[in-house]
C-alpha cells in the first residue's frame, strides 16, 4: 500500500475496513497524492467511507473507551458491580484481545459453550445479555456494521424457583434478626423491594400522607411506587426521621453486606434453601394465594415480563376449578332457558 507512478501519474493504494484493495489515481505530484491518502485512511479510520470506524480497535479497548464511560451511569452499584464482574472475569480474557472488527459468530459459539461447562445456564445468559449488549452498542455507534452474535442459540436456564415462607419462617427471622438486618427483612416483605432498591431508599421517596414509596433506582430504570402498607407505616413512623430528605431510610448496609448476615440468621435458625430474594417472592406468593390479579402483582413488583409474575399462577387456590366452573354454567344455561319457556 502507498502511493505508486504509473503512466505519469501518481496512484494511491489502500485497503478499506473490509480488507478490500482499491488503487485510484490522484495527481501528477507526488506531495498531493500522498496527502490524498493520508486522507484516505483517516476516513476510514472515521468510518466515513465504509461507516466503520476505528476499524482495528480491540474488543477490550472499545469496552473500556466507548463502551463503559457511556452506559455506566445508568446502571444502579449493584449492576455496576456485576456489570464489571462479567467484563473483567469472563468477557475481556476470552475475547478482549479480538479486534472488534474480527470478532466470529463461532468464537462467541465457543465462549457460551465453555462457560456452560463452567456455570450454571443462568449465569451464562446473563453474560451473554452483556456480550451481546456491548456488541449492539458497537453496531449503533458504527464500530461495527453487523453484531457477530445475532442468530446465536438463545441459553435457556431451567425454571425459576418459587420458595416463599411458612408462617414459622417468617415469624422467626423477623424475631432473631438483629434490628438493623430487621428492618431490610420488613420492608422486603412489605413492599416485594429488591436488596438495592431498599439500601438507596431516601426519606423523600416516603410520603406518609399518600401512603406511598417510590423507588427510584431500579433494577429495570424504571421509577415504581408502591402503596404503604400499615406495618411498614408504623415501623417508618417509629424511626428517627432527619432533617435532611436525601438521607437514607434504613441502616447503611450494602447489598452484599445484608446477603450475608441474612445468610448467616437463616443457619443459625436451621431454615434450608432461604435467600433474601425469597423474600420477594414470597410477597408475590402471598398476594397471589390472597386473589390479587396478575397485572397488580406486576405491578408492584416492578415484572416487565409477564411470564415472571406467571410463575406463582399455580399458587392461587381453586384459580383452575373457577375457570372449569364457567363450562358447567355454560351447560346449564340451555336447560334453564327451556324450563323457563316451558312453564
Amino acid at each position: 500500500m502507498g502511493v505508486f507512478i504509473k503512466n505519469g501519474w501518481y496512484w494511491i493504494d489502500y485497503r478499506d475496513a473490509e480488507g478490500r484493495r482499491h488503487r485510484e489515481k490522484a495527481s501528477l505530484e507526488h506531495r498531493i497524492a500522498k496527502q490524498k491518502l493520508r486522507d484516505k485512511l483517516g476516513s476510514i479510520a472515521r468510518g466515513d467511507i465504509t461507516g466503520i470506524r476505528e476499524e482495528g480497535m480491540l474488543l477490550k479497548d472499545f469496552i473500556e473507551k466507548k463502551y463503559w464511560p457511556t452506559i455506566k451511569e445508568s446502571l444502579s452499584l449493584h449492576e455496576q458491580r456485576r456489570a464489571r464482574h462479567t467484563i473483567d472475569l469472563h468477557l475481556v480474557p476470552s475475547l478482549g484481545g479480538l479486534r472488534l472488527s474480527k470478532i466470529r459468530h463461532e468464537e462467541i459459539e465457543r465462549f457460551q459453550a465453555e462457560r456452560l461447562t463452567k456455570v450454571a445456564s443462568g449465569t451464562v445468559k446473563k453474560e451473554m445479555m452483556r456480550l451481546k449488549h456491548i456488541l449492539n452498542r458497537a453496531v449503533a455507534w458504527r464500530y461495527l456494521k453487523d453484531s457477530p452474535a445475532k442468530g446465536l442459540s438463545k441459553v435457556t436456564p431451567p425454571p425459576g424457583r418459587v420458595r416463599y415462607l411458612s408462617p414459622e419462617e417468617r415469624s422467626a427471622i423477623l424475631a432473631h434478626a438483629r434490628p438493623d438486618l430487621r428492618l431490610y427483612i420488613l420492608a422486603a416483605l412489605q413492599t416485594g423491594a429488591r436488596r438495592g432498591e431498599l439500601s438507596a431508599l431516601r426519606w423523600c421517596d416516603i410520603d406518609m400522607r399518600g401512603r406511598t414509596v417510590a423507588f427510584e433506582k431500579t433494577k429495570n430504570g424504571e421509577r415504581r411506587v408502591v402503596p404503604l402498607t400499615d406495618t411498614l407505616r408504623d415501623t417508618l413512623q417509629s424511626l428517627l426521621r432527619p432533617l435532611d430528605p436525601q438521607a437514607k431510610v434504613f441502616p447503611a448496609l450494602s447489598v452484599d453486606a445484608v446477603t450475608i448476615a441474612f445468610r448467616r440468621l437463616t443457619k443459625d435458625l436451621g431454615i434450608a434453601g432461604l435467600r433474601f430474594h425469597d423474600l420477594r417472592h414470597d410477597v408475590a406468593s402471598t398476594l397471589t394465594m390472597a386473589g390479587v390479579s396478575q397485572r397488580a402483582v406486576m405491578e408492584i413488583l416492578g415484572h416487565k415480563d409477564p411470564r415472571m409474575t406467571l410463575r406463582y399462577q399455580h399458587l392461587s387456590p381453586g384459580h383452575l376449578q373457577k375457570a372449569m366452573s364457567h363450562l358447567s354454567h355454560q351447560d346449564q344455561e340451555p336447560e334453564i332457558k327451556a324450563q323457563n319457556a316451558g312453564g
